[in-house]
């Protein structure tokens, strides 16, 4: 039987998210690399299925066995939380993309897509008080930051959204073990 954890069971549920964003990533990895290779998807969708399979039971049976206080306003505090980070970040994530695009400078959308979800890690790590989401962060922030140093040739992009997708899959796996 497992032992309850300090977590709030709905923080398994970012593990889904991991898994699914994390597989996008790694997804069009496999593109930039290899092309329509039907196995690697295969692979990937696979093994994100599994992941998210994974999460979603974590939190069904956590939110059984969770014995931490239901305290209301503090639950409503952490949504809007969330909500505004992740608004924030999208928002974002929406102007950068737009003004890149429209500024011929479509090669720093995906390192500035991967700088942005990165920092939005640092106010979720704090706001839902699992510092697990301190490394995620900065290990997307020093992808974005090799590549904008070191990227543009041979297989950098190829290896940036590996880097990227693992980090996310590694932060899910890491998350749920901890729950």
């Amino acid at each position: 039987m497992a032992t309850a954890s300090s977590y709030h069971p709905s923080l398994a549920l970012g593990g889904v998210f991991l898994s699914l964003f994390g597989a996008a990533w790694l997804a069009a990895a496999c593109f930039a690399y290899a092309g329509a290779n039907l196995p690697m998807f295969a692979t990937v969708a696979i093994l994100c299925l599994l992941m998210t399979m994974w999460a979603i039971l974590t939190f069904r049976s956590r939110r059984r066995l969770f014995s931490g206080v239901t305290d209301r306003t503090a639950g409503a505090r952490v949504r809007r939380g969330f909500a505004v980070v992740n608004i924030v970040q999208w928002s974002c994530i929406g102007i950068v993309v737009l003004v890149l695009a429209l500024t011929d400078h479509a090669a720093w959308i995906m390192p500035s897509v991967i700088l942005i979800t990165g920092f939005h890690f640092f106010p979720l790590a704090k706001l839902l008080r699992y510092r697990g989401y301190n490394v995620t962060g900065t290990g997307l922030v020093l992808v974005a930051a090799l590549y904008i140093l070191f990227g543009g040739a041979g297989y950098s992009v190829a290896l940036t959204l590996l880097a990227t997708g693992a980090i996310l899959w590694t932060s899910a796996i890491a998350l749920l073990c901890a729950m």
